[in-house]
């Protein structure tokens, strides 16, 4: 979870006086979080009320702000002029078999082109690019340069609009007043002391719960901890702004024991180090044999549940086995670690680099072969060349592993972000158990539950900012409404 501390009108002195004026001052809005969705809250804000008194509070020091956002690339769900895809409201309620809200899908796909233009005004440049994957029919839309740049270009907007950023400050409760209000926020600051910020609105947009092993444990069972974030920004989401919420009466949304996991390269430390081949070859767990269908879909669209696989079914460690037939290819864009592939010229010297039983994997490479088709490998579409008789089935690109040297690749299952959070309207308003919003209390991106089941693939930043922009302008609005004598 991360956050940043964002003044405007600060006063001048000391760093000390500063620090007790800005804790006692009566804040305008007070955000939790620096990533996509608190920067977009903040900027929005002050754009809709220049004189705004605006606070953002940042867990981590500068050269970790902005959590998740700063590692991605950022990929959205659009065309190349900001407008859905022809599939985006689908394939949201289909994923989620229905239980995410409709008018929170309808209000991001139609807010979306609003916000991509919006970005491009505030400095990030968008571009269409390819993805990961190898059967991508074309370019998605992306920011140039990925998360990173909107956390750099947002930040230095926000600056230039008069505020300051101030790092290390961690919220640890909401303050509330009357009728469940929610009036500011309690925190501590990297020295241990205390900070008590008091707000018209608030606004969580602190992340999920991906790095703490705890919350981990306690939702998706005893070997949650196991999961390591994809990114170094994911360390710092430890689930307090979602523990807070509960605590002042949020109900919550989203499958908490769900998440948004990728299949990585095992052996390497560097960040999202993706290996979105396996459809074409075989994923072996460490007893040599196979678990899952590697072929069942496009790999846009099977690489989240084969990532909880690994993780559930092959104890978080599995391989990608393959030959020449896919080393041929292109493959780059779709293997992203900085190790090259174990190599061996026979399956036998291949188990024993990686440390598998020898006759195991010869059995396993053995059999499927038998239940293959000979034939050309092509990796851009689906072929509907599958297995005969063999459990579980490939359904497609089931072509023998027959050419020299063979290929592989340790992966593992790392966690991206946690779909569990709270619960909130179309107007990123958090929702009480009684089902009537918190007063004052916002929440958006991670920290929001909306996802269920499957992750709709280059959706996340992209409702981060979305509401973000709808929780910032909220927040303008109750300046020109509030008749609270405390803020007047």
């Amino acid at each position: 979870m991360n956050y940043l501390v964002v003044v405007v009108n600060h006063t001048v002195g000391t760093d000390a006086e500063r620090r007790t004026s800005v804790s006692d001052e009566q804040l305008d809005l007070l955000v939790v979080g620096c990533g996509a969705g608190g920067l977009a809250t903040a900027l929005q804000f002050l754009q809709s009320a220049p004189s705004g008194r605006v606070v953002i509070l940042e867990r981590a020091p500068k050269n970790g702000r902005g959590g998740n956002t700063a590692w991605t690339g950022a990929f959205f769900r659009l065309e190349e002029d900001g407008s859905p895809a022809a599939d985006f409201t689908t394939r949201m309620i289909e994923l989620s078999r229905g239980k995410t809200d409709e008018a929170i899908i309808t209000r991001l796909a139609e807010l979306a082109q609003p916000t991509m233009h919006w970005l491009n005004q505030n400095g990030v440049a968008t571009k269409s690019d390819l993805t990961y994957f190898l059967t991508s029919k074309g370019p998605r839309l992306m920011p140039a340069g990925g998360g990173a740049s909107i956390v750099e270009t947002l930040s230095a907007r926000i600056e230039e609009l008069g505020g300051t950023i101030e790092y290390g400050v961690t919220a640890k409760e909401l303050i509330q007043g009357d009728a469940e209000r929610v009036v500011g926020v309690e925190a501590v600051d990297s020295s241990g002391q205390p900070r008590r910020f008091l707000a018209r609105t608030v606004v969580l947009a602190s992340g999920g719960f991906e790095g703490s092993g705890e919350l981990l444990d306690r939702y998706l069972g005893d070997r949650g901890h196991e999961l390591a974030p994809i990114a170094p920004g994911g360390r710092s989401n430890k689930g307090e702004g979602i523990e807070m919420g509960i605590r002042a009466g949020a109900d919550t949304d989203g499958q908490f024991e769900r998440f948004h996991g990728e299949p990585v390269d095992a052996r390497t430390r560097c960040a999202e180090a993706l290996v979105m081949v396996y459809p074409y070859g075989i994923l072996v767990d460490h007893h040599g044999k196979r678990f899952v269908d590697e072929g069942a879909d496009t790999p846009d669209n099977t690489f989240e549940s084969v990532a909880y696989r690994i993780w559930r079914d092959a104890d978080q460690f599995a391989y990608v086995i393959a030959d020449q037939k896919l080393m041929r290819h292109n493959i780059a864009r779709a293997v992203l670690t900085d190790r090259e592939p174990e190599t061996a010229e026979t399956i036998d010297a291949l188990a024993r680099r990686l440390d598998l039983d020898p006759d195991a994997l010869a059995d396993t490479v053995a059999k499927y072969n038998a239940a293959t088709t000979a034939g050309p490998l092509d990796v851009t579409a689906l072929d509907g060349v599958a297995t005969e008789g063999l459990e579980p089935p490939k359904s497609n690109w089931a072509r023998p592993l027959d050419e020299p040297p063979y290929v592989a690749w340790p992966v593992t299952c790392a966690i991206t972000f946690t779909f569990g959070g709270l619960k909130t309207d179309e107007q990123a308003q958090v929702i009480n158990r009684e089902g009537v919003p918190i007063p004052g209390l916002y929440a958006v991106g991670e920290v929001a539950g909306v996802y269920h089941h499957e992750y709709p693939g280059a959706t996340s930043v992209l409702r981060a900012l979305v509401f973000g922009r709808i929780a910032g302008k909220s927040a303008a609005h109750r300046i020109e409404t509030s008749t609270d004598p405390a803020f007047l």
